[in-house]
């Protein structure tokens, strides 16, 4: 481990999992299993802690539209003595998801009209993206597709994965596969094999891609069986989604290195989002600490016009004024700091501003 790792720090446990064991604790399948999902989970969490403010009208407004989920882990990184705390933003519900406006929608990047078979989108002609489950181990408040991240009847049965395969297999002219979801490494090690060995036995299929957030709200999901599974298909792109330096934990290093040192490529997207990280020095030492870990920060997003996200979105004047203001600051052999600023259209795709 590299020395610069001291710069980084190690989570810590909120007291209401003190006696939680370490073996526990740094178990993916225990986050998942004691996931808060409920109000009474959070009301019980509240007793405990008199620092967490808890919003229960917010919480139930909140609740008719989306639903919500936090690990342990991820919820032990909020400054609950902090109402803005950028981790708490991101993850606790808000009444002003409840705010629609007229220019959002619920499937913003039409995602569902290009679909020619069910979870597969083939918006590209060279590449196609499945999603495949709708289970996250954080449910972003901020999220593209929170109108069925979360939702059991949006995760493709088995047959309905191998017929989006099999749309693959029959069209040459696609040669990059996007597994995303909800995440993908919401499935077992087996589940994620059968899938990726299924893409890899097509000849035209060249790189697989994977989408995940478990590198920021689950880091312990990345065990030495789930990198030797993706040793087996290279080449493997991780897209993973830093949005604040303080999700740079030495947990999350760890993951990182783990999956760099099996060979992967690991890029970071961020979402630009208001009062979290909107000024140029957010993004900065953001990217510094993901330059450090490993991670290539690779696109810089827009908040979709998605419904629920208003009170997260930035003006893209101001946005491209951030990134002006990043290449203002980073000198000429630190460009790779600098990530693609992104704008996502309905249904035309990504279109780069600058």
């Amino acid at each position: 481990m590299s020395i610069k790792t001291i710069d980084l720090f190690s989570s810590k446990r909120h007291s209401f999992w003190a006696n939680v064991s370490d073996a526990d604790w740094s178990s993916w399948a225990w986050q998942l299993q004691h996931k808060i999902t409920t109000l009474d989970q959070l009301i019980e969490i509240a007793k405990h802690d008199p620092s967490f403010k808890l919003d229960v009208e917010d919480i139930i407004k909140t609740q008719t539209e989306f639903n919500f989920g936090i690990t342990p882990y991820y919820f032990s990184l909020i400054n609950l003595a902090d109402p803005r705390c950028p981790i708490g933003l991101q993850a606790l519900p808000s009444s002003e998801e409840n705010v629609k406006l007229d220019n959002e929608l619920l499937d913003f990047p039409k995602e569902e009209t290009m679909m020619p078979v069910p979870g597969l989108t083939h918006r590209y002609p060279d590449r196609a993206m499945l999603y495949t489950t709708h289970h996250c181990a954080v449910y972003c408040r901020f999220c593209t597709r929170k109108r069925k991240v979360s939702n059991p009847t949006s995760t493709l049965q088995t047959n309905q994965i191998l017929k989006a395969i099999e749309y693959v297999k029959d069209h040459p002219v696609i040669r990059e596969v996007i597994l995303s979801g909800g995440d993908i490494f919401s499935f077992s090690d087996k589940q994620l094999n059968e899938m990726l060995t299924g893409l890899r036995e097509i000849p035209h299929v060249e790189i697989i891609r994977l989408g995940t957030r478990n590198l920021v709200t689950m880091p312990c999901r990345v065990t030495e069986s789930l990198v030797n599974v993706l040793k087996q298909h290279h080449p493997i792109y991780i897209h993973t989604h830093f949005n604040h330096v303080s999700e740079c934990t030495l947990e999350a290093f760890k993951a990182c290195q783990m999956l760099r040192k099996a060979g992967c490529v690991v890029n970071n997207h961020t979402v630009i989002l208001k009062g979290i990280n909107d000024s140029a020095g957010d993004i900065e030492a953001l990217n510094e600490k993901l330059i450090m870990m490993g991670v290539q920060p690779y696109y810089l997003y827009h908040c979709d016009l998605t419904y629920g996200s208003h009170h997260f979105r930035t003006k893209i004047h101001d946005d491209l004024e951030l990134v002006r203001g990043l290449h203002k600051h980073t000198d000429w052999s630190h460009e790779i700091n600098v990530p693609h600023y992104m704008i996502d259209t309905p249904g035309g795709g990504k279109v780069e501003l600058i």
